[in-house]
């Protein structure tokens, strides 16, 4: 019996030498752990970069929609493009042109979806401040009910996506040289947003998203990944505006990503006559 007691003995203790020998130390596990985080970190900005990279995607294609919707209605009406004469290119629909406004005119024909009126990276940015930019069937104001998306009764319907193609503003909308002055040489000055589909090249701006700035009264950064609300007192695009780059639907149906060094004050005008638009 001992000789067995013994032998037993010698076979727990070969197997508990053997699992000490299989463990990992604490400094061991640190260091693997330390490994993880390192590759981590590097992993995780490659991803972000890449659901970025596809939500802008989704964006471009939703402006490559929109723009199709506005050439098929100028296409059954003369080449004429909806009543535009909103408060500024964001807003689809105001008390000025009620029954005539886009909204009236091309929901359910020409813009069967009003999804793609959805940008995904403004409705993760904004969608919780304005929750049109989260759906459109959302209002603003749950309230009032004065502000809403396509699918609700707002009598004031604005939109993550500014619509240039006949848009008009009182006095004119100026277009302007990359300094954000208007150059005595035409050729010099960003080319005017298109008034009918004779008009539509590829130089025109079509459709994009909201980055101005109206002097003493708001600076709007309202692009992809922007800062909203950017303030009151006019600055530099680089000091208000955090959007990384501007997708800009041309008139000819192409799309451009202009990076952060390309966006510059392109036209002025809209809900105040010194209103910026920057794309």
């Amino acid at each position: 019996m001992r000789r067995g007691s013994a032998a037993s003995a010698d076979a727990v203790s070969a197997e508990a030498a053997r699992a000490v020998a299989c463990a990992f130390t604490l400094i061991e596990l640190l260091v693997v752990i330390a490994i993880i985080a390192i590759l981590a970190s590097l992993l995780l900005p490659t991803l972000a970069r890449s659901k970025y990279a596809g939500q802008r995607t989704m964006c471009v294609n939703n402006i490559r929609q929109q723009y199709l919707s506005q050439i098929l209605y100028a296409d059954d009406n003369r080449g004429q493009f909806p009543f535009h004469e909103d408060v500024s290119p964001d807003y689809h629909r105001t008390t000025t042109t009620g029954n005539r406004s886009i909204v009236n005119c091309l929901r359910g024909t020409y813009v069967q979806d009003t999804k793609i009126l959805i940008c995904p990276i403004t409705r993760l940015t904004f969608g919780r401040v304005w929750l049109n930019y989260d759906s459109m069937t959302n209002f603003a104001d749950k309230s009032t009910k004065d502000y809403g998306g396509w699918d609700t009764t707002a009598s004031m319907v604005y939109t993550p996506y500014m619509w240039f193609a006949n848009f008009t503003a009182n006095p004119a909308m100026k277009f302007l040289a990359p300094d954000g002055t208007v150059s005595s040489n035409p050729e010099a000055n960003e080319p005017a947003w298109p008034i009918s589909a004779n008009e539509c090249d590829s130089r025109r701006a079509f459709i994009t998203h909201r980055i101005s700035d109206t002097p003493g009264t708001k600076l709007w950064d309202v692009g992809h990944l922007g800062s909203f609300d950017a303030g009151s007192q006019s600055k530099p695009l680089w000091a208000f505006s955090i959007s990384p780059d501007q997708p800009v639907g041309q008139a000819d149906g192409s799309v451009v990503i202009r990076p952060k060094a390309k966006i510059k004050p392109r036209a002025r005008g809209g809900p105040s006559s010194d209103t910026t638009y920057y794309y």
